[in-house]
Protein backbone atom coordinates (compact mmCIF):
# COMPACT_ATOMS: atom_id res chain seq x y z
CA UNK A 1 0.00 0.00 0.00
CA UNK A 2 1.35 3.36 -0.47
CA UNK A 3 2.84 5.18 1.78
CA UNK A 4 0.89 8.60 1.63
CA UNK A 5 -2.65 6.52 2.29
CA UNK A 6 -0.81 6.00 5.98
CA UNK A 7 -0.87 9.91 6.49
CA UNK A 8 -4.55 10.42 6.56
CA UNK A 9 -4.85 9.46 10.00
CA UNK A 10 -3.78 12.93 10.71
CA UNK A 11 -6.60 15.24 11.11
CA UNK A 12 -6.52 17.59 9.17
CA UNK A 13 -8.27 20.58 11.41
CA UNK A 14 -6.17 19.70 14.09
CA UNK A 15 -3.91 20.45 12.43
CA UNK A 16 -4.62 23.55 10.99
CA UNK A 17 -5.53 24.53 14.87
CA UNK A 18 -3.19 27.15 15.99
CA UNK A 19 -1.15 27.09 12.94
CA UNK A 20 -0.18 30.29 10.38
CA UNK A 21 1.17 31.17 6.96
CA UNK A 22 3.79 33.97 7.36
CA UNK A 23 4.33 36.30 4.47
CA UNK A 24 7.72 34.96 4.68
CA UNK A 25 9.15 32.00 5.87
CA UNK A 26 12.43 31.89 7.85
CA UNK A 27 13.43 28.27 8.63
CA UNK A 28 14.37 27.15 11.93
CA UNK A 29 15.95 23.80 12.99
CA UNK A 30 13.23 22.23 14.76
CA UNK A 31 10.07 23.75 12.86
CA UNK A 32 7.02 21.59 12.66
CA UNK A 33 5.56 22.30 9.06
CA UNK A 34 3.14 21.45 6.58
CA UNK A 35 1.48 22.55 3.25
CA UNK A 36 -2.55 23.34 2.94
CA UNK A 37 -3.03 20.92 0.61
CA UNK A 38 -1.62 18.01 2.52
CA UNK A 39 -2.03 17.01 6.09
CA UNK A 40 1.23 15.44 6.31
CA UNK A 41 3.59 16.94 9.10
CA UNK A 42 7.19 16.83 8.88
CA UNK A 43 10.05 18.73 11.07
CA UNK A 44 13.21 20.68 10.14
CA UNK A 45 16.31 19.42 11.31
CA UNK A 46 19.55 21.19 11.62
CA UNK A 47 20.51 20.80 7.94
CA UNK A 48 17.74 22.34 6.85
CA UNK A 49 16.33 19.24 5.43
CA UNK A 50 12.32 17.84 5.90
CA UNK A 51 11.69 14.69 7.81
CA UNK A 52 8.18 12.75 7.89
CA UNK A 53 5.90 11.40 11.22
CA UNK A 54 4.94 8.70 8.85
CA UNK A 55 1.92 8.89 11.41
CA UNK A 56 0.47 10.32 15.03
CA UNK A 57 2.14 7.30 17.39
CA UNK A 58 5.49 8.63 16.14
CA UNK A 59 4.63 12.53 16.17
CA UNK A 60 3.43 11.68 19.95
CA UNK A 61 6.01 9.53 21.05
CA UNK A 62 8.37 13.01 20.87
CA UNK A 63 5.56 15.59 21.93
CA UNK A 64 3.10 16.21 24.75
CA UNK A 65 0.02 17.95 24.70
CA UNK A 66 -2.69 18.70 21.89
CA UNK A 67 -2.64 19.17 18.48
CA UNK A 68 -3.79 22.88 19.26
CA UNK A 69 -0.53 23.06 21.62
CA UNK A 70 1.87 22.49 18.44
CA UNK A 71 3.11 25.25 16.76
CA UNK A 72 2.75 23.90 12.98
CA UNK A 73 3.71 26.25 10.47
CA UNK A 74 1.58 26.18 6.98
CA UNK A 75 4.13 27.12 4.37
CA UNK A 76 3.86 27.36 0.75
CA UNK A 77 4.39 24.51 -1.59
CA UNK A 78 7.54 26.53 -3.23
CA UNK A 79 8.57 26.87 0.71
CA UNK A 80 8.22 23.07 1.11
CA UNK A 81 9.75 22.30 -2.53
CA UNK A 82 13.24 24.20 -1.14
CA UNK A 83 13.77 21.27 1.84
CA UNK A 84 15.59 18.25 0.73
CA UNK A 85 13.62 15.13 1.67
CA UNK A 86 15.70 12.63 4.24
CA UNK A 87 14.78 10.10 6.64
CA UNK A 88 11.77 9.82 8.11
CA UNK A 89 11.40 10.36 12.22
CA UNK A 90 11.11 7.13 14.03
CA UNK A 91 9.92 6.42 17.50
CA UNK A 92 11.58 8.01 20.23
CA UNK A 93 13.99 5.63 22.06
CA UNK A 94 12.60 3.76 25.27
CA UNK A 95 8.74 5.91 24.54
CA UNK A 96 6.78 2.55 23.56
CA UNK A 97 7.47 -1.13 22.32
CA UNK A 98 6.53 -1.01 18.46
CA UNK A 99 4.86 -3.91 16.35
CA UNK A 100 4.41 -3.80 12.85
CA UNK A 101 0.57 -4.32 11.27
CA UNK A 102 2.29 -7.70 9.68
CA UNK A 103 3.90 -9.47 11.97
CA UNK A 104 3.48 -10.61 15.98
CA UNK A 105 6.85 -9.56 16.79
CA UNK A 106 7.54 -6.65 19.62
CA UNK A 107 10.23 -4.74 19.67
CA UNK A 108 11.72 -2.24 21.93
CA UNK A 109 13.05 0.82 20.10
CA UNK A 110 16.90 2.08 20.91
CA UNK A 111 18.72 5.31 19.86
CA UNK A 112 19.33 5.45 15.97
CA UNK A 113 16.39 3.65 15.37
CA UNK A 114 17.59 0.11 16.28
CA UNK A 115 15.01 -2.46 17.36
CA UNK A 116 15.66 -5.28 19.98
CA UNK A 117 13.29 -7.77 19.52
CA UNK A 118 11.17 -8.06 23.33
CA UNK A 119 10.20 -11.89 24.73
CA UNK A 120 10.15 -10.38 28.58
CA UNK A 121 10.61 -7.82 30.70
CA UNK A 122 8.28 -5.74 30.43
CA UNK A 123 5.52 -7.07 32.69
CA UNK A 124 2.26 -9.06 32.32
CA UNK A 125 0.35 -5.19 31.18
CA UNK A 126 3.03 -4.95 28.02
CA UNK A 127 0.55 -4.27 25.35
CA UNK A 128 -0.16 -1.12 26.74
CA UNK A 129 2.83 -0.12 25.62
CA UNK A 130 2.77 -1.50 21.93
CA UNK A 131 1.79 0.56 19.44
CA UNK A 132 1.19 -0.15 16.02
CA UNK A 133 3.34 0.84 12.86
CA UNK A 134 2.33 -0.03 9.16
CA UNK A 135 4.95 -2.29 7.58
CA UNK A 136 5.05 0.45 5.23
CA UNK A 137 7.28 1.96 7.47
CA UNK A 138 9.29 -1.14 8.69
CA UNK A 139 12.30 0.05 6.32
CA UNK A 140 12.90 3.14 8.89
CA UNK A 141 14.22 0.88 11.41
CA UNK A 142 17.11 -1.45 12.03
CA UNK A 143 16.64 -5.09 13.55
CA UNK A 144 19.48 -5.67 15.70
CA UNK A 145 18.96 -9.40 15.36
CA UNK A 146 22.08 -9.72 18.36
CA UNK A 147 20.08 -7.75 20.80
CA UNK A 148 16.57 -9.27 22.10
CA UNK A 149 15.42 -8.48 25.51
CA UNK A 150 15.28 -11.90 27.15
CA UNK A 151 13.92 -12.77 31.09
CA UNK A 152 17.64 -13.64 31.93
CA UNK A 153 18.46 -9.81 30.94
CA UNK A 154 18.20 -6.44 30.97
CA UNK A 155 16.56 -3.43 28.84
CA UNK A 156 18.06 -1.77 26.37
CA UNK A 157 19.37 1.74 25.67
CA UNK A 158 16.96 4.14 26.23
CA UNK A 159 14.47 2.82 28.61
CA UNK A 160 13.84 4.71 31.32
CA UNK A 161 13.75 2.32 34.84
CA UNK A 162 12.66 3.08 38.33
CA UNK A 163 14.01 0.65 40.83
CA UNK A 164 11.54 -0.82 42.97
CA UNK A 165 10.81 1.54 46.43
CA UNK A 166 12.54 3.99 44.93
CA UNK A 167 11.75 7.67 43.61
CA UNK A 168 14.94 8.00 41.53
CA UNK A 169 14.92 7.70 38.25
CA UNK A 170 17.77 6.18 35.47
CA UNK A 171 18.66 6.59 31.69
CA UNK A 172 20.23 3.50 30.04
CA UNK A 173 22.55 5.02 27.80
CA UNK A 174 25.61 2.87 26.49
CA UNK A 175 24.57 0.05 28.69
CA UNK A 176 25.14 2.27 31.80
CA UNK A 177 22.33 3.87 33.94
CA UNK A 178 22.50 7.92 34.24
CA UNK A 179 20.84 9.88 37.04
CA UNK A 180 17.40 12.12 35.59
CA UNK A 181 16.65 14.37 37.46
CA UNK A 182 12.53 15.96 37.96
CA UNK A 183 13.95 18.73 35.82
CA UNK A 184 15.76 16.96 33.46
CA UNK A 185 12.87 14.40 33.10
CA UNK A 186 10.58 17.52 32.21
CA UNK A 187 12.91 19.41 30.28
CA UNK A 188 14.09 16.34 28.11
CA UNK A 189 10.14 15.65 27.15
CA UNK A 190 10.14 12.48 28.88
CA UNK A 191 6.32 10.80 29.58
CA UNK A 192 5.71 9.02 32.90
CA UNK A 193 4.00 6.91 30.82
CA UNK A 194 7.59 5.75 29.46
CA UNK A 195 9.09 4.96 32.91
CA UNK A 196 9.51 1.39 33.52
CA UNK A 197 8.56 1.00 37.14
CA UNK A 198 9.15 -1.70 40.19
CA UNK A 199 12.41 -2.84 38.27
CA UNK A 200 14.38 -5.14 40.58
CA UNK A 201 17.26 -4.31 42.32
CA UNK A 202 19.26 -7.42 40.99
CA UNK A 203 19.23 -5.43 37.45
CA UNK A 204 22.23 -3.96 38.20
CA UNK A 205 23.84 -1.37 35.84
CA UNK A 206 27.30 0.42 36.02
CA UNK A 207 26.00 4.38 37.17
CA UNK A 208 27.31 6.88 34.82
CA UNK A 209 28.70 10.23 36.26
CA UNK A 210 26.98 12.58 33.45
CA UNK A 211 23.22 13.28 35.54
CA UNK A 212 20.35 14.70 33.62
CA UNK A 213 19.31 17.85 34.80
CA UNK A 214 18.23 20.02 32.51
CA UNK A 215 18.07 19.59 28.35
CA UNK A 216 20.15 17.21 26.82
CA UNK A 217 20.83 17.80 22.92
CA UNK A 218 21.95 14.19 22.82
CA UNK A 219 18.56 13.38 24.26
CA UNK A 220 16.27 14.93 21.79
CA UNK A 221 14.89 14.63 18.46
CA UNK A 222 16.83 16.58 16.19
CA UNK A 223 20.23 14.70 16.99
CA UNK A 224 18.07 11.78 16.57
CA UNK A 225 17.46 13.11 13.12
CA UNK A 226 20.93 12.09 11.83
CA UNK A 227 21.90 9.46 14.28
CA UNK A 228 22.31 6.18 12.68
CA UNK A 229 24.14 3.14 14.37
CA UNK A 230 23.66 1.41 10.87
CA UNK A 231 27.12 1.43 10.35
CA UNK A 232 28.13 -0.04 13.56
CA UNK A 233 25.36 -3.09 13.08
CA UNK A 234 26.07 -3.61 9.77
CA UNK A 235 30.01 -3.75 9.84
CA UNK A 236 29.79 -6.81 12.71
CA UNK A 237 30.96 -10.41 11.72
CA UNK A 238 28.35 -12.51 11.99
CA UNK A 239 29.41 -16.33 11.31
CA UNK A 240 28.05 -19.73 10.48
CA UNK A 241 29.27 -22.96 10.36
CA UNK A 242 28.58 -23.97 6.66
CA UNK A 243 29.87 -27.64 7.25
CA UNK A 244 31.50 -30.59 9.25
CA UNK A 245 34.43 -32.45 6.85
CA UNK A 246 34.50 -36.09 8.09
CA UNK A 247 37.17 -38.46 6.71
CA UNK A 248 35.95 -39.16 3.14
CA UNK A 249 36.58 -43.13 3.63
CA UNK A 250 34.76 -45.19 6.35
CA UNK A 251 35.60 -44.03 10.02
CA UNK A 252 36.23 -47.33 12.03
CA UNK A 253 35.97 -47.01 15.98
CA UNK A 254 39.12 -46.60 17.83
CA UNK A 255 41.37 -45.57 15.07
CA UNK A 256 42.35 -42.10 14.59
CA UNK A 257 40.58 -39.67 12.43
CA UNK A 258 40.47 -35.85 11.65
CA UNK A 259 37.13 -33.59 11.41
CA UNK A 260 37.41 -30.44 9.83
CA UNK A 261 34.92 -27.52 10.94
CA UNK A 262 34.45 -24.70 8.56
CA UNK A 263 33.54 -21.68 9.88
CA UNK A 264 32.15 -18.74 7.21
CA UNK A 265 32.06 -15.19 8.17
CA UNK A 266 29.10 -13.65 6.62
CA UNK A 267 29.33 -10.12 7.98
CA UNK A 268 31.57 -7.40 8.36
CA UNK A 269 35.76 -8.14 8.76
CA UNK A 270 37.12 -9.90 11.72
CA UNK A 271 39.94 -8.42 13.10
CA UNK A 272 41.21 -10.41 16.31
CA UNK A 273 40.14 -14.49 17.84
CA UNK A 274 37.58 -12.87 19.52
CA UNK A 275 34.14 -15.47 18.48
CA UNK A 276 36.51 -18.01 17.23
CA UNK A 277 38.79 -19.36 20.42
CA UNK A 278 35.60 -20.43 22.03
CA UNK A 279 34.06 -23.33 20.28
CA UNK A 280 32.03 -25.85 21.56
CA UNK A 281 32.58 -28.98 19.55
CA UNK A 282 30.76 -32.34 20.16
CA UNK A 283 30.33 -35.54 19.44
CA UNK A 284 28.81 -38.84 20.79
CA UNK A 285 31.47 -41.05 21.88
CA UNK A 286 34.13 -38.86 20.53
CA UNK A 287 37.33 -37.92 22.15
CA UNK A 288 40.11 -35.19 20.90
CA UNK A 289 43.48 -35.59 21.42
CA UNK A 290 44.67 -32.29 19.42
CA UNK A 291 43.13 -29.63 17.91
CA UNK A 292 44.59 -27.32 14.85
CA UNK A 293 43.55 -24.22 12.99
CA UNK A 294 44.32 -21.53 10.91
CA UNK A 295 46.13 -18.28 12.13
CA UNK A 296 43.46 -16.09 13.84
CA UNK A 297 42.43 -13.09 12.13
CA UNK A 298 44.51 -9.96 12.90
CA UNK A 299 44.12 -5.70 11.79
CA UNK A 300 46.71 -6.39 9.03
CA UNK A 301 45.20 -9.85 7.86
CA UNK A 302 41.39 -9.84 9.23
CA UNK A 303 38.91 -12.69 7.91
CA UNK A 304 36.77 -10.71 5.20
CA UNK A 305 33.26 -11.20 4.03
CA UNK A 306 32.54 -14.70 2.73
CA UNK A 307 36.13 -16.20 4.10
CA UNK A 308 36.31 -18.98 5.86
CA UNK A 309 38.50 -20.44 9.25
CA UNK A 310 39.30 -23.80 9.63
CA UNK A 311 39.71 -25.48 12.74
CA UNK A 312 40.96 -29.62 12.69
CA UNK A 313 39.76 -31.67 15.40
CA UNK A 314 41.92 -34.68 15.45
CA UNK A 315 40.66 -37.79 17.26
CA UNK A 316 38.99 -41.14 17.97
CA UNK A 317 35.51 -42.25 18.49
CA UNK A 318 35.15 -45.51 21.27
CA UNK A 319 31.63 -46.81 20.34
CA UNK A 320 30.53 -47.47 16.54
CA UNK A 321 26.98 -46.60 15.65
CA UNK A 322 25.37 -43.35 14.14
CA UNK A 323 26.62 -40.29 16.05
CA UNK A 324 25.41 -37.09 16.67
CA UNK A 325 27.68 -34.01 16.09
CA UNK A 326 27.43 -30.49 17.37
CA UNK A 327 28.85 -27.56 17.07
CA UNK A 328 28.42 -23.86 17.98
CA UNK A 329 30.79 -20.45 17.42
CA UNK A 330 31.51 -17.91 19.62
CA UNK A 331 30.28 -19.66 22.70
CA UNK A 332 29.91 -18.57 24.86
CA UNK A 333 29.26 -15.09 23.49
CA UNK A 334 32.63 -13.05 22.97
CA UNK A 335 32.00 -10.94 20.29
CA UNK A 336 28.84 -9.21 18.83
CA UNK A 337 27.65 -10.57 15.69
CA UNK A 338 25.06 -8.83 13.23
CA UNK A 339 22.80 -12.52 14.14
CA UNK A 340 23.68 -13.86 17.76
CA UNK A 341 21.33 -17.19 16.27
CA UNK A 342 22.69 -18.41 14.05
CA UNK A 343 26.11 -20.17 15.39
CA UNK A 344 25.41 -23.75 15.37
CA UNK A 345 24.89 -27.19 13.26
CA UNK A 346 24.56 -30.12 13.58
CA UNK A 347 25.13 -33.29 11.38
CA UNK A 348 25.03 -36.92 11.86
CA UNK A 349 27.94 -39.75 11.02
CA UNK A 350 28.05 -43.46 11.01
CA UNK A 351 31.70 -45.29 13.21
CA UNK A 352 31.75 -48.68 12.04
CA UNK A 353 32.95 -51.30 14.22
CA UNK A 354 35.58 -52.45 11.30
Amino acid sequence: MNKSIYLLIFASALFFAGSAKAAVYSPMAGDLVKIAANTAVYIIDDNLKRHLFSNAVTFWSWHTGTWADQKIKTITQTEFDSFDADTNVKVRAGSNLIQFDNSNKIYAVTPGGVLCETRALYGADFMTRVVKIQSAFETDYIKDNACIVASDGKYPDGSLIQYAKSIDIWLIDGGKKRRVSAEGFKANGYKDSSLLKNVPVSMVYVADNRSISAIDYNLGILYSLNYSRAVDITSRPDFIISDIIFPTARIIVNTTADIKLIIKNTGGNLTSDLGLKNIIFTGQDWTTASVAHASYPTTINPLKTGQTFEVTYTGKFVASGEKNFTAKVNEPSEITEINSINNSYAEKITVYAQ
